[in-house]
């Protein structure tokens, strides 16, 4: 019986894969990365979107680093500014078998407004899921906020979220726990648009830390607690949301309640004068210990329907 050339066959197949090694290396290492970051500002602005891109390498076999990107997403609403996104660096990663699969899954690391973020997200035709944990994520200067605040926010943001959402809404599931330390509104030079009113410049006002805990069940977010306490401002909220897609057209069910203090009216003048001025036409709103309270209902990306309930007891509405 001959005996297998084991040498032979060695020797045989050393020089191609040498060659095939070679060229994966090279071809990794010397892939055109500032072309490719330029089709993604092209396609972006095919799509009406704006994107900044100060430098592209690899991460990885299947990922890519951003360093220096910036995201603008224009506004639908008319006179309302448009999402600012600015990373200091994003990572962003797949796998070779999601890239051939119809469901899509990523990972991301980013470093943004002095803190973290990372997670994955996974999207299918249908259904998706996101886990993301926040690190000390500075709210005063992320400009994205703007868009749905109107105010400046400060404080720092940490906590996670976990959503799971598939193809049949109501069957959703999800958690979120959010701590937002020594939350601010307002900086004494932006105004806030107020119905009537026009534009009133909001002093600083401290509100401590938001406590934010919401759990998913049955296509139903439910808000457990939502709680600040601070030397200017008290915050409360409870309720629900019914989540709906797009998720724009999600229900939103809630009672509010905020506490201005008497020490922030003293430094406040405006604010103060704004109150008394108002104190007729919020009575409906005012509690017993001096906070005004509401029920606020409607599409969470649409118009809301706030309705005074400074008689009712603080509770999530049924």
């Amino acid at each position: 019986m001959d005996r297998i050339p084991f040498r032979k066959i060695l020797t045989w197949t050393a020089y191609p894969s040498f060659f095939v090694v070679c060229f994966l290396f090279f071809a990794y290492k010397t892939f055109p990365y500032e072309r490719l970051a330029n089709r993604i500002v092209h396609e972006a602005a095919v799509r009406g979107y704006q994107i900044e891109i100060i430098d592209l390498t690899h991460s990885g076999l299947t990922g890519l680093t951003f360093e220096g990107l910036r995201w603008i997403v224009p506004s639908e609403e008319e006179g309302s500014p448009p999402l600012d996104l600015i990373f200091d660096e994003l990572t962003v990663s797949t796998s070779i078998f999601s890239l051939i699969s119809e469901t899509k899954s990523y990972s991301f690391d980013a470093e943004l407004a002095g803190g973290d973020a990372d997670g994955d997200i996974t999207v299918g035709e249908e259904d998706f899921e996101v886990d993301i944990e926040i690190d000390e994520v500075d709210l005063g200067v992320l400009p994205a906020l703007r868009r749905y605040t109107k105010i400046p926010l400060g404080g720092t943001i940490s906590g996670e979220i976990v959503l799971a959402m598939p193809s049949e809404v109501a069957e959703s599931t999800g958690n979120i726990a959010v701590t937002i330390e020594r939350l601010s509104l307002g900086d004494g030079k932006s105004k806030l648009e107020i119905p009537d009113w026009g534009g009133l410049t909001l002093d600083r006002a401290e509100a401590g830390n938001l406590e934010l805990t919401v759990t998913i069940e049955e296509g139903v977010a439910n808000i457990e607690r939502a709680t600040a306490r601070g030397k200017d401002l008290e915050l409360e909220a409870l309720g629900k949301v019914r989540l709906l897609r797009p998720l724009k057209r999600s229900d939103l069910n809630v009672m509010v309640r905020a506490k201005v203090q008497d020490a922030y009216k003293e430094r406040s003048p405006k604010v103060a004068t704004m109150l008394e001025l108002a104190s007729s036409g919020l009575k409906a709103a005012q509690t017993e210990d001096g906070a005004i309270q509401y029920t606020i209902a409607g599409a969470v990306g649409g118009r809301l329907r706030p309705k005074a309930a400074g008689k009712r007891t603080f509770q999530a509405p049924k």
